[in-house]
């Protein structure tokens, strides 16, 4: 070092007092870190003034103790100390303090020339305000996530169409795509919960008006005196009861965008007169205007009855009929595509866990039995369960008795089926026989599917013990 006095080179440790181990004790006790010594019998040797500070004991308590005294009195919640002596290497952890402080503590064994551990010195900071923020930020990311996940659509499989493997779901997306981009009105028929609104976005998000509004109505959901109004607006003092402002109709809403009407059936006569003007003329009139609009929007329909039917039955408009029919596609029922039951049930399940902040795993045979059941209620059915089983499962894995009674009936019936399970009833005959005789055929012809107490007490709602004093009986 250059003395700028003298202009000479000096040892630094001139610099140094002349009582050198009071010198570095004063600099280990102000050290901002914990630095906490014990020897390679655990008997702890030195703590600096840190230590008390993390762990809330003095340091003449812990001196001369055995390092587990911290431990066994609760001041940490976790102690490596023995994992140092064992592997000889040097390790980094996280503690909890009894005071509620995050510790990230680095222990390094020092050996002798023989390999021993001498002493094991732990150099541990204070991370509590690091962890904090950490987790804070973690949280936000995850809820971010979450409300981005949850905001789109809870009905919507659009992000699945392309992995549906049915035949006829193929076809239908075939020809969705072939005209998603034409700016043609086209109708979407299918049943009930079969997933038309999902569709209809799906075609919305693949054309030039992705990026403008889209706006669905189910038209069963509104009283007919209001459909009107609802789909064209109206204006100030229209009607009695009226808002004062006006308000905007849905046509309006969708303006550059796509309006699509759920169950267009459902629409009285004569609204559909209007939407015949919307559809043919791209103009309408809002109630009490006597002045019409122009409307920039694509027209996707979509009903679950037989539109042809209700034409010759004076209950839709002909002329609409063809309008609104130029393309017609069609959303099959989910027991005609059951090939595309195990991707639904994997989005499904996948929307739920993070709904439900929940890792509930669904077993092979869970999906086997859903596989096998018709689904009335199609895809919203299917979802509905799904939501139910996520919030209802008890220890992470979908067990067979946690599905709903319906299912199991149905799955039960499909197994006596398949097994053939015939029962004779004679004339006369002993009760208690004739049961013990058909119980016996059933576990013998289940054992022989499910060869495990476990798999059949599975298949037949059973308990494990039960199955196994069953098998035993009739199967050895």
């Amino acid at each position: 070092m250059l003395d700028k006095k003298t202009g000479e080179y000096m040892d630094v440790g001139q610099l140094l007092p002349k009582n050198k181990a009071e010198f570095f004790q004063k600099i280990i006790d102000y050290s901002y870190d914990e630095i906490f010594v014990a020897n390679g019998d655990g008997i702890c040797i030195y703590c600096n003034n840190t230590f008390e500070k993390n762990y809330g004991v003095k340091r003449s308590d812990i001196l001369g103790q055995h390092i587990s005294y911290i431990i066994d009195n609760n001041y940490v919640d976790i102690l490596l100390f023995d994992d140092v002596l064992k592997n000889k290497k040097e390790i980094t952890y996280k503690q909890k303090t009894a005071k509620g402080r995050i510790i990230l503590n680095t222990s390094v064994p020092v050996l002798n020339s023989d390999g021993d551990v001498l002493y094991v010195v732990e150099n541990c900071r204070d991370i509590t305000e690091y962890e904090i923020l950490h987790n804070t930020l973690d949280q936000t990311q995850k809820q971010l996530s979450k409300e981005k996940i949850i905001s789109n659509r809870k009905d919507s499989i659009k992000n699945t169409f392309s992995y549906f493997k049915s035949k006829n779901m193929q076809e239908t997306l075939v020809k969705t795509l072939r005209f998603a981009s034409k700016d043609v009105n086209l109708i979407i028929t299918g049943k009930s919960g079969t997933g038309k609104t999902s569709l209809a976005k799906f075609i919305h998000d693949n054309s030039d008006r992705k990026n403008k509004p889209f706006i669905n109505i189910n038209c069963t959901t509104i009283p007919e005196n209001l459909i009107e109004s609802e789909l064209f607006g109206y204006k100030k003092g229209a009607f009695t009861g009226a808002l004062s402002s006006g308000k905007k109709g849905l046509v309006e809403q969708a303006e550059g965008g796509t309006l699509f009407l759920d169950e267009v059936s459902e629409i009285p006569m004569a609204t559909q007169a209007k939407l015949l003007e919307l559809v043919q003329e791209k103009q309408f009139l809002p109630i009490g205007s006597d002045k019409k609009f122009i409307a920039d929007i694509r027209i996707i329909t979509a009903t679950n009855k037989n539109l042809e039917d209700a034409v010759k039955n004076k209950k839709f408009r002909e002329d609409l009929y063809y309008r609104l029919n130029v393309v017609q596609l069609n959303m099959p029922a989910l027991k005609d595509r059951s090939e595309d039951i195990s991707v639904l049930i994997s989005h499904f399940l996948l929307y739920y866990n993070n709904k439900y902040d929940s890792k509930v795993k669904m077993p092979a045979q869970i999906y086997d039995i859903l596989n096998n059941y018709d689904w009335p209620g199609n895809i919203r059915e299917l979802e509905h369960l799904i939501e139910f089983l996520v919030i209802n499962c008890q220890n992470g894995v979908i067990s067979i008795n946690e599905l709903p009674v319906n299912i199991l009936n149905n799955e039960n019936e499909s197994i006596m089926e398949e097994h053939q399970i015939n029962i004779n009833i004679p004339e006369k005959a002993d009760y208690k026989i004739i049961l013990e005789e058909t119980e016996g055929k059933i576990i013998r012809k289940y054992y022989s599917t499910y060869p495990s107490s476990y798999k059949l007490a599975e298949a037949l709602n059973l308990s494990q013990s039960t199955a196994n004093r069953l098998i035993n009986k009739y199967c050895k």
